[in-house]
């Protein structure tokens, strides 16, 4: 209502902003069942005002530009979120924009419901995935190794030719329903009446004994190697870790499990099996032991809460598959086969809450609400419940020209692939204008009430919804003389 509100929202805002940047990248446009698909340039400025502006060239309807957009930002992530008037090649269109940024990438949701329109625009990629996780990229230094996977042929350690020669790891053209191309293969081998376990690792392995159980033969990562080939960075802690697998035995046996390990970790050094107590972990998936199947979609969950007290970051994924659990164990000829491995982040929001208690009418799916509060709202009093270890909540809210709120809160993930916007309208209950001191009338006193708190800059006496007697969104002297006037010509 008064000056100050605007002050001290757009201040908040403008902290938020940048001065300019660009998103090149590709945009899906849907309209009228029909698509298009275009590479495009989305450049964001801030305004002097603190908000922003933002530019979309876009296929069919020209360039567009969305003014005094707001932004709110959480851990990183920065949320755009509006509703406006914006040219088009086909007149001035109402559109919806929900866009988010985080570390120079963008995505974003454009619509515009009269042109049975809407737009999807992507800058991220697979930069939250990890590298050939399809299994198809086998243009390797390494013979027979998938790029940026490994088996024993790029293994080192004294016993590394040898155990080549006995375990391997290929592609296949046995894949996953549904599917072409390639998978890997990993079999198992045997020298005399020891079995080498088929393995497959982005990490390198090492064969340093003949003792199966030595901790000599593991699989390793650290940053530190100086090589991107064997070393996977992670941005953002994902929440699931999905592959399709399949499981055969040379000789059949029901005690036998093939193994999927996933750690995250800090990205010093790490390796499996462990030699010590290892304190740089930060999660590992849930489960991973696995029975004879054919092609099966898995999915794992990441559990961080085990490894809360070391205190590690998430700056690397390791990831180990094997014919079997347990070093020498299993058979000759085993063998696992992977596909199509995908790294999941959730970004969900399960409560949305207004000074502590459910928003009547909550639910997941529904992204509009309706409220009336006395004043201005505060987004403090807005709170949230969400799933996803590194999603995050957004917060903005602008005042419409008809004296509404439009709060806008977001849950975004980590990879901003799955986000929300929840809007809720907030107007004020019907007051009556005039009626300064809220105690049901229109009297001489709201004029001097009015009056006192103009001088003193302090409006905790007065019903501000009613003191903006013109409203024009701001308490002034104007407001005072219109009630004199009203109070005057009454009767």
């Amino acid at each position: 209502m008064r000056k100050s509100f605007f002050t001290i929202c757009l201040a908040l805002i403008g902290a938020l902003t940048i001065n300019a940047e660009s998103f090149s990248g590709n945009i899906v446009l849907v309209r009228n069942g029909q698509t298009y698909n275009s590479d495009v340039t989305v450049t964001v400025t801030a305004q002097d005002n603190g908000l922003n502006t933002m530019v979309l060239q876009v296929p069919l309807f020209g360039t567009m530009t969305m003014n005094d957009v707001p932004a709110a930002n959480a851990d990183g992530i920065t949320v755009y979120s509006a509703v406006r008037d914006v040219a088009t090649n086909f007149g001035t269109m109402r559109t919806t924009l929900f866009a988010r940024t985080v570390n120079g990438m963008m995505a974003a949701d454009v619509a515009i419901p009269a042109q049975n329109t809407t737009m999807w625009f992507n800058t991220v990629g697979n930069h939250f995935q990890m590298p050939n996780s399809d299994m198809e990229d086998w243009e390797s230094s390494y013979a027979n190794e998938p790029n940026r996977w490994h088996g024993f042929k790029s293994a080192g350690g004294t016993f590394a030719g040898t155990s080549a020669n006995i375990a391997s790891l290929g592609s296949s053209d046995d894949v996953r329903p549904g599917a072409t191309g390639h998978s890997a293969v990993l079999t198992a081998g045997s020298f005399l009446t020891i079995v080498a376990n088929g393995t497959m690792t982005n990490g390198k392995l090492m064969a340093g004994s003949y003792d199966a159980n030595s901790p000599a033969n593991h699989a390793e990562m650290d940053q530190a190697n100086g090589t991107d080939d064997f070393y996977m960075p992670l941005y953002a802690k994902p929440d699931k870790f999905s592959v399709w697998l399949k499981y055969t035995q040379g000789t059949a046996n029901a005690n036998n499990k093939a193994s999927v390990s996933v750690k995250t970790f800090d990205g010093s050094y790490y390796q499996e099996p462990v030699d010590k107590t290892y304190t740089n972990v930060s999660g590992s998936i849930v489960g991973g032991s696995i029975a004879v199947c054919d092609w099966t979609h898995f999915t794992f969950d990441f559990d961080y809460d085990s490894y809360a007290a070391n205190n590690a970051a998430t700056e690397a994924i390791f990831v180990t598959f094997s014919t079997n659990g347990n070093p020498g164990s299993g058979s000759k000829n085993d063998a696992v086969y992977v596909d199509d491995m995908e790294l999941i982040y959730l970004g969900n929001m399960t409560d949305l809450r207004y000074q502590g208690a459910t928003i009547e009418g909550w639910n997941p799916a529904v992204t509009a609400y309706n409220m009336t509060l006395a004043g201005e709202p505060n987004l403090d009093d807005f709170t949230a419940t969400i799933e996803g270890a590194s999603a995050v909540v957004t917060k903005s809210m602008e005042k419409n020209a008809d004296g509404s709120y439009r709060i806008a809160i977001s849950v975004v993930s980590a990879d901003l692939q799955n986000a929300t916007c929840y809007v809720i309208t907030v107007t004020a209950p019907a007051g009556l204008k005039g009626d300064v001191d809220d105690d049901g009338e229109v009297a001489i006193n709201d004029v001097t009430v009015l009056i006192d708190a103009l001088l003193q800059s302090d409006y905790s006496a007065t019903n501000e919804m009613n003191a903006d007697y013109d409203e024009d969104g701001e308490i002034s002297i104007s407001d005072v003389s219109m009630i004199i006037d009203y109070l005057l010509t009454k009767d």
